[in-house]
């Protein structure tokens, strides 16, 4: 039987053979997760433990803003884009709102990525939201460069109203066209327009510390 272990801040139960990097739930590291002796009842993952275990204060400054930074939760995308037949895509982990009304989001890209240098040509790019299922597509878009390969091989999608394709097996899509841009030194932080959005299926978002912990 493998093991299971108990973040001691939210509850969260993890099964493995060692505690996840980070809880999928509340985003701490695996120092607050506690071994469930085999033997003891099961405890149920809905409620909580109002224990907090201290983070250890013999932490260089530059760790501790590593560290807090691990705090913050992100979802995990696919951005695509297109420009003049060619496509590509990758997985990013910041995409937010900024208005509803309008409808205006923004997404951070690496400027030596392929799928940024589409952006810029084109204007607009795709939004793919993943579900927790969605681990294979975090990884075909992510760890390699478009520039080579075909990442849309083997991978279900469409083409959009934009041009630009978007997955199929994902809970839903954005169509979004630029309308400024924030040099941030190694990315760019695109604003854009939200288009046309489609609701494909029903699920929890993928989150980066989900993916961390479940890998």
């Amino acid at each position: 039987m493998e093991k299971q272990w108990r973040c001691t801040v939210c509850g969260y139960i993890h099964t493995g053979d060692n505690p996840p990097d980070v809880c999928p739930i509340c985003g701490v590291d695996g120092s607050f997760f506690e071994a469930i002796n085999e033997s003891s009842e099961p405890v149920s993952q809905e409620k909580p433990h109002t224990e907090v275990k201290p983070i250890a204060q013999d932490l260089t400054p530059e760790e501790e803003i590593r560290k807090s930074l691990y705090r913050i939760s992100y979802g995990l995308f696919i951005i695509t884009a297109q420009y003049e037949g060619k496509d590509n895509g990758q997985c990013a982990n910041t995409c937010f709102q900024i208005t509803s009304d309008p409808a205006r989001i923004a997404i951070g890209i690496n400027k030596n990525n392929y799928t940024h240098e589409l952006i810029s040509k084109s204007g607009c790019f795709g939004v793919s939201i993943l579900d927790q299922k969605g681990h294979d597509l975090a990884r075909g878009f992510g760890y390699r460069s478009g520039r080579g390969i075909n990442k849309f091989e083997g991978v279900n999608a469409h083409r959009g109203e934009n041009g630009f394709l978007l997955l199929d097996d994902v809970l839903t899509t954005l169509e979004a066209r630029v309308i400024g841009q924030l040099d941030a030194g190694t990315h760019t932080l695109f604003l854009a327009d939200v288009v046309k959005a489609e609701l494909l299926h029903e699920g929890e978002p993928m989150t980066y510390a989900f993916f961390r912990a479940s890998k």
